[in-house]
């Protein structure tokens, strides 16, 4: 169990790191942006949830208790943050740039553009445990681990984000859902 007692600065009341802090980092940083960056497709977006997920972390209200495994925390806090600015994002802007002029790269951007946007219209935990397994190769006993939950709940879950996914996709291109 990790204790973050973070000392306080007096003169601008911000958190230092500490050790503890550093060693969280050092360890989860890497799942953590790969979560971010699975979600943005993007490696500048994904630095910048990096960031805000541990400078967020740092500045946590320790009263809201302590992080027992901060890495499954940690990744769920990025998918959150990523499927936040893929909505504000989407709010500010309705056109997609076209960044390749090669028809079978322009469908892997527009098919990945649109997973993009199902998982950020699903549940934030589906996402998380959707691109654990298709994306970043974990089986579902690894992510029931990770999670601290059962594989039969992991299946479950599974089973349930594929199908909200394909409605969301179906949906969003104009095809009847089923």
């Amino acid at each position: 169990m990790i204790t973050l007692a973070l000392p306080v600065n007096q003169m601008d009341h911000t958190p230092m790191v500490n050790a503890d802090f550093e060693r969280v980092y050092r360890e989860s940083s890497e799942a953590v942006y790969r979560s971010a960056f699975r979600i943005l497709g993007n490696s500048e977006d994904a630095e910048d949830v990096l960031q805000t997920v541990f400078l967020r972390f740092l500045r946590r209200d320790l009263s809201l208790g302590i992080v027992d495994k901060p890495e499954p925390y940690l990744r769920r806090a990025a998918v959150n943050a990523a499927v936040d600015l893929i909505r504000t994002r989407k709010n500010k802007a309705s056109s997609i740039e076209d960044l390749a002029h090669e028809p079978s790269r322009k469908a892997q951007q527009e098919l990945s553009s649109r997973l993009r946007d199902a998982l950020s219209r699903i549940d934030p935990k589906w996402a998380e445990i959707f691109l654990l397994r298709y994306i970043e190769g974990y089986g579902n006993k690894d992510i029931a681990e990770l999670l601290d939950t059962s594989q039969t709940m992991i299946a479950v879950t599974l089973f349930r984000a594929r199908q909200k996914l394909q409605n969301e996709i179906r949906l969003e291109s104009g095809s009847l859902a089923l």
